[in-house]
């Protein structure tokens, strides 16, 4: 058991940890696809505001909503754990996804229930949404039944970052789980795996390039060049530098992209700034580099002037203080919203 003072500070981390990824998210969001001369077109200086998209000032997309979602089924399977139940967490993250599908009007094979976030009007905004991750979801019949696709999208490690809180010795093995839900390629499943790692060392108080370089090795050898690509890049945080590692549609790319930010990162803004322009998926990179940033910057993300402009800040914390809450075993004080599956 966690006391409150630990639980508070997991919370802080846990909060600058995906509202960063969620400022990251919303950053990117109007211009992905967009060439770089665009971009540079569009935003010739840092913006006072974060970009209106989908007529929303700093709206977040799939990205961030995923990523609540997966934090609500571990929240959830803390819940029932502690109630002592047969509990296998993949199966209950797999429950929220399907929640998260039907707030963008597709009907799951499996029935689901209507309870926590689901209800909140906000998150069932659509916006473009990832076609592999809907069509896992939409095909699955059963919870925890892995995807039948050789998908290494990034759609596995946009959402993976909940999963870095989790109990030391199962962060491996539950973000290669979760992914496999939605990506059946074993590249995509392992970055996320890797980029849960590193978070969690960050959530620690660890350095960045030490948090990567002990992953060196541990995985196939995709994520394992992605990894080392970013590593040997000269950290002058170019566009054109962070464009030679790829364009973050693969799951490796992404975590290329995204640790390239953080390594090259004077502060938070300029990290993610570096993470976002790029002629690729920049709202992807902007939310996973985003998560690395807010924990290495806590103090600087939870000021930010864009903090108060992303679209559901207020939803974030509070899934962020439940996520510290039920991690630190404190599940009694979490409520309603999480009836354990």
């Amino acid at each position: 058991m966690t006391d409150g003072n630990e639980c508070s500070g997991l919370a802080i981390r846990i909060h600058a940890c995906l509202l960063g990824g969620a400022i990251g998210d919303a950053l990117g969001a109007d211009i992905e696809f967009a060439s770089l001369a665009r971009i540079r077109d569009r935003f010739p200086r840092p913006p006072a505001a974060l970009p209106r998209h989908d007529g929303v000032v700093g709206a977040i997309t799939d990205d961030t909503q995923m990523t609540l979602f997966t934090a609500e089924g571990l929240i959830r399977a803390a819940v029932r754990y502690d109630g002592r139940g047969i509990c296998h967490p993949p199966s209950v993250v797999h429950h929220a996804l399907l929640r998260w599908l039907v707030t963008q009007d597709e009907t799951p094979r499996i029935e689901v229930d209507r309870a926590g976030l689901v209800l909140d009007q906000r998150l069932h905004a659509r916006r473009a949404p990832g076609n592999t991750c809907l069509a896992a979801l939409r095909a699955a019949g059963a919870f925890g039944e892995p995807a039948q696709n050789d998908s290494k999208g990034c759609g596995t490690i946009m959402r993976v970052a909940p999963v870095a809180f989790v109990l030391p010795g199962r962060i491996r093995d539950l973000a290669i789980e979760t992914s496999a839900l939605t990506h059946g390629h074993p590249t995509g499943q392992e970055a996320a795996a890797a980029w849960a790692l590193i978070l969690a060392a960050l959530a620690d108080g660890g350095d960045l390039e030490e948090a990567a370089n002990r992953q060196i090795g541990a995985f196939g050898s995709e994520t394992d060049r992605a990894m080392t690509r970013a590593l040997e890049a000269p950290r002058d945080g170019a566009a054109e530098t962070a464009e030679r590692l790829g364009g973050g549609w693969t799951a490796e790319e992404a975590l290329s992209i995204a640790l390239y930010a953080g390594l090259s990162a004077r502060d938070f803004e300029h990290g993610l700034l570096i993470a976002v322009t790029h002629s690729g998926d920049s709202d992807s990179t902007g939310a996973i580099a985003g998560n690395a940033l807010g924990l290495m910057f806590p103090d600087e993300v939870r000021s930010h002037r864009w903090a108060g402009q992303v679209e559901c800040a207020d939803l974030i914390e509070r899934v962020s203080h439940d996520l510290a809450a039920a991690m630190a075993g404190q599940v009694g004080a979490l409520g309603e919203d999480y009836p354990g599956f």
